[in-house]
């Protein structure tokens, strides 16, 4: 069975009388950028580090 939809363009409910439109083509993106945000942000606070700490040594065995 046939679909009814548009994959470039998606309609919704009007927002105080204005049309609400929206794409999701995705354009120029990239999936990995918040890996990159999270791993520059772990280098700052350590936060890893400061999990790992969490937990001891001798849990480990």
């Amino acid at each position: 069975m046939p679909t009814q939809c548009s994959p470039d363009l998606f309609g919704f409910a009007p927002v105080e009388s204005r049309k609400v439109e929206a794409a999701f083509d995705g354009g120029m993106i990239t999936s990995d950028a918040g890996a990159l945000l999270l791993g520059a942000t772990d280098k700052v606070i350590r936060l890893s580090d400061r999990f790992a700490a969490c937990f001891s040594r001798s849990a480990r065995a």
